[in-house]
């Protein structure tokens, strides 16, 4: 069996950059969350062979994401700097990692009640902002906040092929 760290690797999260919490005993990776200051506000924990259901139970679930309310939490911020042009919004960390290990700056904001002040923000930045969006009611709420929505048809970026990042790369970076 892979050691988290190996399956967070795989899943092309660039460890130098993004430095989770990783557990290895526990089998579990923390992703600590930010405001829109730079101001802790949250973690979300992601078990490898946990469950994915909608109950968010820590110890069991897959992805469990604890944030301050009603802070508006996103993954990334540390990726910014990276592509002064551009900034790609994304579902969750794993999408968001298929763009920044390219060197591309790219957040996610965990499908959480994104609104007016992540609107305020993104216009404050000064990039053009594309959405990354599943074809699903969330990804639909995500795309009113690029100035392009890209929408993966049968997946998610994260899972997505490498010749499919490649062309939205290509397209919209």
């Amino acid at each position: 069996m892979k050691t988290v760290t190996e399956h967070l690797k795989d899943r092309h999260l660039n460890l130098e950059l993004h430095r989770p919490m990783v557990d290895e005993d526990e089998r579990v990776a923390t992703f600590f969350l930010y405001n829109l200051s730079g101001q802790l506000c949250g973690y979300q924990q992601y078990r490898p062979e946990g469950e994915k259901k909608p109950q968010n139970n820590p110890k069991q679930g897959k992805y469990f994401t604890y944030r301050k309310q009603p802070t508006l939490a996103v993954w990334g911020l540390e990726s910014l700097h990276l592509s002064p042009s551009v900034v790609f919004l994304t579902e969750g960390i794993f999408d968001a990692c298929r763009l920044t290990e390219k060197g591309y700056s790219a957040l996610a904001v965990l499908s959480n009640n994104t609104g007016k002040d992540l609107s305020n923000w993104l216009t404050m930045l000064n990039r053009k902002v594309v959405a990354v969006c599943d074809n699903d009611d969330a990804g639909r709420k995500l795309a009113k906040f690029g100035d392009v929505a890209v929408f993966c048809e049968d997946h998610d970026l994260g899972d997505s092929s490498d010749e499919f990042v490649t062309k939205l790369l290509q397209t919209y970076g």
